[in-house]
């Protein structure tokens, strides 16, 4: 039978939250596996949690914490992340600014463990690192407001013209981003696609968006579907109110990239054009072909 010291032992991590709804919903997830010599799970244990009034940063750290604090003995960890937040903190590559006490936890903690830190991309396709965005994500949802989801679901599909499939593909570690833009009608089925440099996936999306609302007719309906939700809450429910309030957010914050949000709105006013949030792109060809362009794009931007 193997012993614990003969186990290898590796925490996955991640957390999500929503700072943009009322009671800013958070999640974390952490996966614990411990493998023998050939890489074979012998134990798998999942953690996942939440909190309200949190940040994504409090969450990706909360998931390391609550990894660590579940090891009973002294261990060799390799912690898996797609934070570099996180990592360059623990690694004390850069100083912590904000959330001391967390940060006070987290170094206690540490102190106890010999831990490898391994850095991995984000929406990569891991395996680990996906199940742990799907429990973050679902924590952050369980929490939201029943209020604020009323509010906040995006409207039915509508019977469109034209519908529109936006996937976008992100190197934090590059700070390059791709975008991809399926666009299907009775007639024809056209792709748009560009990669961009020192661009946020926010920004691609936006910019993917108003691509292909540019260049389409005025009087053709159009759906735009995205797996990207501030997206469509942005367009469905928080565009007018930033508009009227000089382009500020609830918080009185400017809204970030407001040139491109600008001319959303200026495309919305033009056509009947309804912004729905998908959750699960998959089986869905058309979704599938800008997922596989956006990849190709951004892999192809060296």
């Amino acid at each position: 039978m193997q012993t614990v010291d003969e186990m290898q032992i590796t925490i996955y991590t991640d957390g999500a939250c929503d700072i943009h709804a009322p009671n800013q919903p958070g999640g974390w997830a952490a996966i614990l596996c411990a493998t023998d010599e050939s890489g074979s799970v012998i134990k798998e244990s999942v953690l996942r949690g939440g909190r309200e009034m949190t940040t994504n940063n409090q969450m990706e750290l909360t998931a390391v914490i609550e990894g660590l604090n579940a090891l009973k003995r002294p261990s060799q960890v390799t912690v898996v992340s797609d934070s570099q937040y996180v990592i360059n903190i623990a690694t004390r590559a850069k100083k912590s600014r904000k959330n001391a006490d967390l940060w006070k936890r987290y170094f206690e903690l540490a102190a106890r463990h010999q831990i490898k830190w391994l850095y991995i991309e984000g929406h990569s396709g891991h395996r680990y690192n996906e199940r742990c965005d799907r429990i973050a994500v679902a924590e952050k949802n369980r929490l939201s407001h029943p209020k604020a989801n009323s509010v906040d679901q995006p409207p039915p599909a509508i019977e469109s013209d034209i519908q529109v499939y936006l996937s976008t593909r992100y190197s934090s570690q590059r700070k390059k981003a791709a975008w991809s833009a399926v666009t299907v009608s009775e007639q024809e089925v056209r792709e748009y696609g560009a990669s961009l440099e020192n661009t946020s996936e926010l920004e691609a999306l936006l910019i993917a968006a108003n691509t292909c609302l540019a260049a389409l007719p005025d009087d053709h309906s159009v759906t735009v579907l995205t797996a990207q939700e501030y997206l469509s809450k942005g367009m469905n429910h928080w565009i007018a109110k930033w508009a009227a309030k000089g382009w500020k957010t609830q918080a009185g914050k400017p809204v970030k990239y407001q040139s491109h949000w600008r001319d959303l709105l200026k495309l919305s006013k033009a056509r009947k054009l309804a912004f729905v949030f998908v959750r699960s792109r998959q089986d869905n060809p058309h979704f599938q072909r800008g997922i596989d362009m956006a990849k190709q794009l951004l892999e192809g931007a060296d």
